[in-house]
C-alpha cells in the first residue's frame, strides 16, 4: 500500500493563530489553487482508492482539486485536524496514528490512498510508519506546503 502524505495547499492565514475555530476556516489561497492544480496533474498517474482528508476548509478545498483529475471518493476524518486547545502533542501523534491504522486496515497491499492534512501531522506518519512511539518528547517536525510523501507499506510488515 502506498498512502501519500500531502500538505494542503498554500492557505490564507488568519491574524489570530490561537484560535482553532478560526484556523478549521481558512481557504486556500490563488497559488494554493494553482499548486494544488500542478500537484493533480502529476498524481493522477497514481492508481488511487481514496483520498482522505482533514476538514478543514484548506484541506478539503486541495482535496476537491486533487480530485478533479483522479475522479475517486473523498472521506473527511477530523483525526487529522491539528492540535486542538489543550491537547498534548502526544495525544495529536495518538489519533493521527489510529486514522493512519484505519487506513491501512481499509485498503488493499496494491492500493493507494492520498491523505491530506497539516504539516505538523506529518510527524505521526513518520511515527507510523518507522515505529516510534508517540510522546511528548517526539520531535516536532513540519512539511513545507503540497509537499507530497510517499509512505510505502505491506500489512505483513505491520506484524
Amino acid at each position: 500500500m502506498k498512502i501519500i502524505y500531502v500538505h494542503h495547499a498554500e492557505r490564507n492565514v488568519s491574524k489570530d493563530h490561537s484560535n482553532s475555530e478560526l484556523r478549521q476556516l481558512e481557504d486556500i489561497t490563488e497559488t494554493g489553487i494553482k499548486e494544488a492544480e500542478f500537484l493533480a496533474e502529476r498524481l493522477k498517474k497514481q492508481k488511487v482508492k481514496a483520498i482522505v482528508t482533514s476538514p478543514y476548509l484548506r484541506c478539503k478545498h486541495t482535496s476537491e482539486i486533487l480530485n478533479k483529475y483522479i475522479n475517486v471518493p473523498i472521506i473527511e476524518d477530523s483525526r487529522f485536524n491539528e492540535m486542538q486547545k489543550n491537547e498534548e502533542w502526544k495525544h495529536l501523534l495518538k489519533r493521527n496514528m489510529e486514522a493512519i491504522d484505519d487506513i491501512v486496515k481499509t485498503y488493499k497491499d496494491d492500493d493507494t490512498i492520498i491523505c491530506v492534512t497539516s504539516g505538523v501531522n506529518v510527524s505521526a506518519f513518520i511515527c507510523y510508519f518507522y515505529k516510534i512511539e508517540p510522546s511528548n518528547e517526539t520531535p516536532w517536525s513540519q512539511a513545507a506546503g503540497l509537499s507530497p510523501m510517499i509512505f510505502t507499506i505491506g500489512k505483513k510488515m505491520l506484524d
